[in-house]
């Protein structure tokens, strides 16, 4: 049906259109079906046979895989059998490997096994005692750091013997090298440039493992020269002055790299405080550090080092805490092996070379096997699997073995070899040893002085070139210099008359004849050590010759006395054939430096067993005890009693010429020096040897010759000395003579010293060098310095400027400027400007004056001396300074260093004055008139007069004063006008334009200016023009006539004797051996500078500690706290308080009150002058006053000395920190001296501390027995008013001086103020009688007694009872006051003739009896103009009967002024006096005044002993 189609029949109905597709459908499928059906069944008929198919087929597969299972079978079987078959074969190999590895593991580490026991065996050992080291270690990095070698060895024995006490277990022999570092380690330090010595290592090791930066004291650059090399280029080196160092320190905090900070002084700079402290900031896993206000990033590979140039700094506590403070100072050992390396290079030089190949070699061999040791354990330890399957291992140890023995055994061979090489070197250890002993001589010089700088790089040099003996035999004498970068010359511009002069004067020798060297150097024998001696010789006399010509003449001697003693005492330690000058023994040398320290601190046990009493004399003279047998003069007898309780202490009286002192120390002598054994009692036996020892002028020479007592002891005499015989000081060596005479006659000890050099080491060592400009000038250089080292009063500018215009021949190409205050820049200036024009010189004056520009100038010359720096060769720098610190020390050891110096000496100063260009034309001038020529002369003699006096110090001028010779040439030139304009001679003009201007001007004491006009007296007045007149009564030294040329005076001087005597200045022999008493002194306090504190036990087995305590407790069991206190000892605490309260206020209420008098004022006044009682005018009295403030002053200087003193011993216990001061005061007691602190507080005294202590005791009791005299009076006076109140009467009082309100006499050195005492004398007198003060003055009367003898007045030493002078006797007189306890310096007193004499021979200082200070109304008048030291403090006045009295007896009066020291020098007050001085006090003389004024007579309150 065409149109049965779904579109159609949709168009008519859409259901029928669904009704035919259904039907469409169904047709469809009925025509698929008939096509399927057949088909479905053909498949399912298929399938059928398919199964069954497969049924057979997994029949088959499972009979087949049985098959093949049994095949796998088979075939595993026989893979098995094969590979057990190629197992055993392996096996077989590897079994047979092994057992050739185990042999050669056998052969190989069969010596490892003993090693490695053995080192097994030293760790256990190194483990018992690893908590001991540790402790040691920890303690000696923490705290030995700055001490010297001798000190930390002693130190780390102490720790480790308290540690064994302790049973703290120690390694056997430790050391902290031993414990901290390997012997590799230090082989690599000491190949980077470090000394060898243990000191340097032991420094090394502090450095490396100390927790803080180090801080090194290196004044050799020993340091920075091993830490330069260590750290390589990477090394950053600043200078702390230079301000922007820390910009350098800041890059290399963050880059990590090393740092070295030069130069560090005693304080660091704040802003190095984070990095000291490591005060890191942990921020972000980063390390970062605050400096300033910038924080930066901190690399731990930063490593800071420090160094210090200084010698011997102190620095605080708190710079110790923030780094660790090393000593690098080199050592003697250290220096000693440097030498003698120079030494061996330059004698045998294949032999050193030998050694230093050696060295490396075995140090190289060294570390390759312990390099191969390691590498086998780190093989074995990281080997893994069975240890012979390591084929590597077995090889390298194989090789190691063989490698091992080879350098094993070239070690043996090496070690061997060099024993052999250190024995050849050790026969040139001499040489060594004697050029350490220079160096540490030299380096002791900057102790002397700062200017003598003498760095160590310049003495090897030095060294190097004075050991050429081919050479230096071959050349002249003088030693050329080894290079001109090395070596500073030194030198001295004197006159040609001061190189004559007693103290400079070269005394003649003859040179010895060296035979030239040959060229093959002898190696042994006799030739070889006396080829070693002229090697020593050569370089002791070169080293000499340079240094001597840089020092001031007053260090010449010391300097020679220094190298011989030093060379002396090394002897002691070193035993060789050249050593000739004897030996010193460290006992010795302390007896002479410090005998009487010593002495003082001896046992009572040891000093009465060497008092120098036979047991005989000692039971003769207890024997003697009430019969009266021991009362013999102190000429006549040996001993002297003294009883205590029922105690008789017999002791021995030394002769008269031999003080306490000396005494002591002579038992010392005799108790601790074999040489002196006996010696007291040889002094107290034979008096007739010691006299003629005491009365020689030439002691070192008397005691080389045998003393012959055959004229000296006949008959009866000899019988006590011929007991134990004469004293044989022939037999004393030459250093024990210079020790007794030091103790004995010190005077001589300058001179004895001279001939000690002379005979040991030549009179050539006692020459002084002098040469002039142009020996200067052709060995410097433009790049070192030319420095002139002035001493007060002259100048080097006239010198250059001379120099200067004979070598160009004008001095415009000097270009000179005095530096001080803004001169810097200026100075800066003209060096530039020098350096840029041709052959200028540039002279800059005063460098001391310019502190703050040094630190530039050292800048500035350091870099003349850098490699690419363009330099004048023609220019020159000249510096002049005098001695300061501020001074660089560089420029110092590499400048040429002179010393300018005035003459020594009159003649020497006479012939500076006539040789002068200025006097040749000044001489021949007629135009002054006939008296010129007198008066010049006159005129040079008087100024070298007051030149040459201020050797006798205070006996000279009270203030040493510095006359130049400007003031002479005013004074010429004020004197040629003067005569030119006068017809006749102004002599008052003359005395005051000369006295008064030209030379009065420097003095400011007035007393001193009484002297000058004295001295100047003599020379100008109208009898110098008398042909007979002469200066002084020997006749040597007079006015010169007329008619003399000034060739003629030039010859007349050349004449002159080389020392001066004490006439021509006025002194008398006490002055003179005072002026060499001051020079031994000198010269032991110089030696004593540069010697270390005394640490030793003294040979009495304590320690200083001990002694310092000991010595404090006795001070404070003598001293009271107060003067209150003083007698309050025997009584309890309660009633000693009441006791002090009641005698307090006694005191107070009988002073009215208050200081002075106002507590009184209003009472007097209603009291009249009749009704006014006694007691109330005593009340008023100004001695009240003075006595109140003298107490107060004395209890402050006792709280003062019981404070410090309880402070010093917890110190020393280590209780509190030993401050600056408590060290001081540590040192002052242990020398014997009043520390600092107490003196501050104390009075004016010279005395040494056992006799300061012993003379403030008497002061103090002197107070308290005047206080108490005046609470017991004014108690009384209350007593007695109340019992007359009451009609009763007290009973009288048998002691009449207690009833005395004030002493008898008083004692004017008990006063710390005696000024204000006599002040108060003067105003006591001035209320009684209504007068003015101002219009007193005193009159003075000398009171003797017939207790006063000629030998009482002469014996200063024997003590005086105060409180029985004091307090006891006569009744006082109602004027005035008496005063005891003066003495006289440069005179005596005589009691017969009442008048002032000359001092007996070896007496300068004298007692003088009680003077009468009376209170007299001055009379004003005018002083003549011929009147000679007017100007004093008392005015001119009209006296009572005293004065008019002794001018009835034909006496004149001096005018004496009292000091209360020797030391005459004070602080110079308002009223032109110093405040030494006390009161000028007149005294009768038969004699001139100007006699006593030019010989210094003073009275003085107390003594120095």
């Amino acid at each position: 049906m065409p149109d049965f189609v779904p579109e159609k029949v949709g168009q008519v109905s859409v259901a029928c259109k669904s009704l035919c597709l259904w039907v469409l459908a169904l047709e469809h499928y009925h025509d698929v079906y008939k096509m399927v059906k057949p088909k479905q069944k053909t498949v399912d008929e298929a399938k059928e046979a398919l199964k069954m198919a497969q049924e057979n087929l997994q029949e088959k597969q499972a009979s087949l895989a049985k098959i093949q299972d049994h095949l796998q079978v088979l075939q595993q079987q026989y893979n098995d059998s094969v590979a057990q078959r190629e197992a055993l074969r392996e096996r077989k190999v590897l079994t047979t490997l092994r057992l050739k590895r185990a042999s050669i593991l056998i052969t190989a580490l069969a010596d490892e096994k003993i090693r490695w026991a053995d080192s097994m065996e030293e760790l256990e050992g190194k483990l018992l005692g690893i908590v001991g080291d540790t402790l040691v270690s920890a303690g000696s990095i923490a705290y030995l750091g700055p001490f010297t070698a001798p000190y930390r060895r002693d130190m780390v024995a102490r720790w480790v013997e308290w540690c064994h006490l302790s049973q703290i277990p120690v390694s056997e022999n430790y050391t902290i090298i031993k414990a901290m570092v390997d012997p590799n380690t230090v082989r690599k330090w000491q190949s980077e440039g470090l000394p060898q010595d243990n000191h340097s290592t032991e420094n090394a090791v502090f450095v490396k493992k100390g927790h803080h930066w180090p801080l090194m004291i290196d004044p050799q650059g020993q340091a920075v020269k091993w830490i330069t090399e260590m750290e390589g280029a990477a090394l950053k080196v600043v200078q702390a002055d230079d301000p922007n160092y820390m910009r350098t320190m800041e890059r290399a905090i963050r880059i990590g790299e090393p740092v070295l900070l030069q130069n560090v002084t005693e304080h660091l700079d704040p802003a190095l405080n984070p990095i000291l402290l490591k005060e890191l900031i942990h921020r972000g896993g980063q390390d970062l550090i605050k400096i300033g206000d910038t924080e930066i990033e901190f690399n731990e590979n930063f490593r800071l080092y420090m160094t210090s140039n200084m010698p011997n700094p102190h620095y605080l506590p708190a710079v110790c805490i923030k780094v660790t403070v090393i000593n690098f100072t080199v050592t003697f050992e250290g220096l000693q092996d440097q030498l003698l390396s120079f030494v061996v290079k330059q004698e045998r030089p294949v032999l050193e070379q030998q050694r230093g190949e050696l060295l490396e070699s075995i140090a190289r061999d060294v570390t390759q096997l312990r390099e191969f040791e390691d590498k086998s354990l780190s093989l074995l330890q990281k080997s893994e699997g069975h240890i012979l399957d390591d084929q590597d291992l077995v090889e390298t140890l194989q090789t190691s073995k063989k490698m091992s023995e080879e350098i094993l055994h070239r070690v043996e061979e090496s070690e061997v070899t060099q024993k052999k090489i250190e024995i050849a070197r050790q026969k040139y250890l001499p040489v060594a040893t004697r050029g350490a002993v220079l160096y540490f001589v030299l380096a002791d010089l900057a102790y002397i002085d700062v200017m003598y700088q003498f760095s160590l790089p310049w003495f090897q040099g030095m060294f190097s070139t004075c050991i050429d003996v081919t050479s230096s035999l071959s050349e002249s004498s003088t030693p050329t210099r080894p290079s001109s970068s090395s070596r500073p010359l030194s030198g001295r511009i004197r006159p040609p008359s001061s190189r004559n002069s007693p103290e400079l004067q070269s005394r003649a020798s003859t040179p010895s004849q060296h035979s030239t060297a040959s060229a093959t150097r002898p190696q042994s024998g006799t030739d070889f050590y006396t080829h070693l001696k002229k090697m020593i010789d050569n370089l002791t006399e070169s080293i000499y010759k340079v240094v001597s010509k840089g020092l001031f003449a007053a260090h010449q001697l010391v300097f020679s006395f220094m190298l011989c003693t030093s060379i002396m005492r090394s002897n002691s330690n070193t035993v060789d054939k050249t050593a000739e000058l004897g030996v010193i023994t460290s006992l010795e040398w302390k007896a002479f430096l410090q005998g009487h320290v010593f002495a003082s601190m001896m046992d009572p046990e040891t000093e009465a067993k060497h008092d120098g009493l036979t047991a005989m004399q000692r039971l003769e003279a207890s024997a003697g005890i009430g019969t009266g047998s021991a009362s013999s003069s102190r000429k006549s007898s040996a001993s002297s009693i003294r009883t205590t309780g029922s105690t008789i202490i017999v002791k021995s009286t030394p002769p008269k010429w031999i003080t306490e002192s000396s005494w002591k120390q002579c038992q010392y002598l005799s108790a601790s020096i074999d040489a002196f054994s006996s010696l007291c009692m040889y002094i107290l036996q034979n008096r007739d040897q010691w006299s003629a020892f005491a009365k020689s002028g030439n002691v070192y020479q008397t005691m080389s010759t045998k003393y012959d007592s055959a004229e000296e002891t006949k008959g009866d005499s000899a019988s006590e000395s011929s007991k134990l015989g004469i004293f044989k000081w022939e037999k004393l060596g030459p250093f024990h003579k210079i020790l007794l005479i030091k103790i004995l006659r010190p005077e001589q000890l300058t001179s004895a010293v001279r001939l000690f050099v002379e005979e040991l080491m030549g009179a050539k060592f006692l020459s002084t060098g002098s040469f002039d400009l142009k020996e200067i000038f052709a060995e410097s250089s433009a790049k070192h310095p030319l420095i002139f080292l002035l001493s007060p009063g002259v100048d080097p500018t006239a010198e250059l400027m001379r120099f200067a215009k004979e070598t160009r021949g004008s001095t415009l190409h000097v270009d000179m400027i005095s530096l001080g205050r803004g001169q810097g820049p200026k100075a800066e200036e003209l060096i530039s400007k020098a350096q840029i024009l041709k052959g200028r010189w540039v002279f800059l004056q005063n460098c001391h004056l310019a502190a703050s520009f040094m630190p530039r100038l050292q800048t500035i010359v350091d870099s003349f001396s850098k490699p690419n720096y363009d330099l004048d060769p023609q220019f020159r720098l000249w510096l002049s300074s005098k001695p300061d610190p501020c001074f660089p020390v560089s420029i110092l050891q590499t400048g040429f260093k002179m010393t300018v110096e005035p003459p020594k000496g009159l003649k020497a100063n006479l012939h500076l004055a006539v040789t002068s260009r200025r006097s040749t034309e000044s001489w021949e001038d007629s135009a002054p008139g006939p008296a010129w020529k007198n008066m010049l002369f006159g005129l040079y003699f008087f100024n070298a007069i007051i030149t040459e006096r201020k050797k006798y110090g205070r006996l000279g001028w009270n203030i040493p004063y510095e006359f130049t010779m400007s003031d002479l040439e005013v004074s010429v030139e004020m004197l040629k006008m003067m005569l030119s304009e006068n017809p006749e001679v102004p002599w008052e003009a003359l005395l005051y334009l000369t006295g008064e201007v030209a030379y009065g001007g420097r003095v400011t004491d007035t007393w001193d200016r009484r002297l000058l006009d004295s001295i100047l007296n003599k020379f100008y007045t109208p009898k110098a023009l008398d042909p007979s007149y002469t200066y002084s009564c020997d006749k040597l030294y007079h006015p010169l006539p007329s008619s003399f040329s000034i060739d003629d005076v030039r010859v007349y001087v050349e004449g002159l004797p080389e020392s001066d005597s004490p006439i021509i200045f006025g002194m008398d022999d006490n002055a003179e051996k005072a002026y060499r008493e001051s020079q031994a002194k000198e010269l032991i306090d110089t030696l004593l500078i540069v010697q270390p504190r005394l640490t030793t036990q003294m040979g009495t087995g304590r320690s200083n500690d001990d002694i310092v305590l000991e010595i404090t407790t006795e001070i404070l069991r003598q001293l009271p706290e107060s003067v209150e206190e003083v007698d309050e000892v025997d009584n309890d605490a309660k009633a000693a308080e009441s006791q002090k309260s009641h005698k307090i206020s006694a005191f107070m209420n009988y002073g009215g009150g208050g200081f002075g008098t106002g507590g009184n004022k209003k009472k007097e006044e209603k009291v009249t002058k009749e009704e006014k009682p006694e007691d109330s005018q005593q009340a008023a009295s100004a001695l009240v006053t003075v006595l109140r403030q003298e107490i107060d002053r004395f209890d402050k200087l006792l709280g003062v000395i019981h404070s410090t003193v309880k402070l010093l011993t917890l110190a020393v216990k280590g209780e509190i920190v030993m401050s600056d001061q408590l060290e001081e005061m540590y040192t002052a007691i242990l020398n014997q001296r009043v520390p600092k602190t107490w003196q501050q507080a104390a009075y004016e005294s010279c005395k040494p501390l056992g006799s300061w202590t012993l003379d403030l005791q008497q002061r103090v009791d002197f107070m308290c027995k005047w206080s108490d005299q005046i609470a017991n009076a004014a108690e009384r006076r209350l007593k007695e008013k109340a019992a007359a109140a009451q009609g009763q009467t007290l009973p009288d009082i048998e002691d009449l001086d207690s009833l005395r309100e004030q002493p008898r006499s008083f004692w004017l050195a008990a006063f710390f103020f005696p000024q204000g005492f006599t002040m108060a004398v003067l105003q006591n007198h001035a209320r009684r009688e209504g007068l003015s003060v101002d219009s007193l003055t005193f009159d003075f009367k000398v009171m003797t007694s017939p207790y006063d003898t000629e030998e009482t007045l002469a014996d200063v030493k024997q003590k005086i009872n105060v409180k029985e002078v004091a307090y006891k006797g006569s009744t006082p007189p109602t004027e005035g006051v008496l005063v005891f306890g003066l003495f006289l310096d440069g005179a005596r007193f005589d009691p017969l003739t009442h008048s002032l004499q000359d001092s007996r021979p070896e007496e300068r200082f004298c007692r003088v009896p009680e003077i009468h200070f009376i209170p007299v109304q001055t009379s004003v008048t005018a002083p003549e103009a011929s009147e000679v030291g007017s100007r004093t403090s008392t005015p001119m006045v009209k006296k009572t009967s005293v004065s008019e009295k002794s001018s009835e007896r034909g006496k004149e009066m001096y005018e004496c002024p009292l000091y209360r020291t020797s030391s005459r020098a004070g602080t110079l007050s308002s009223t032109g006096h110093s405040t030494n001085f006390v009161t000028a006090v007149n005294i009768p003389t038969e004699y001139p005044a100007d006699t006593w004024i030019t010989r210094g007579v003073a009275l003085l309150c107390q003594l120095d002993d």
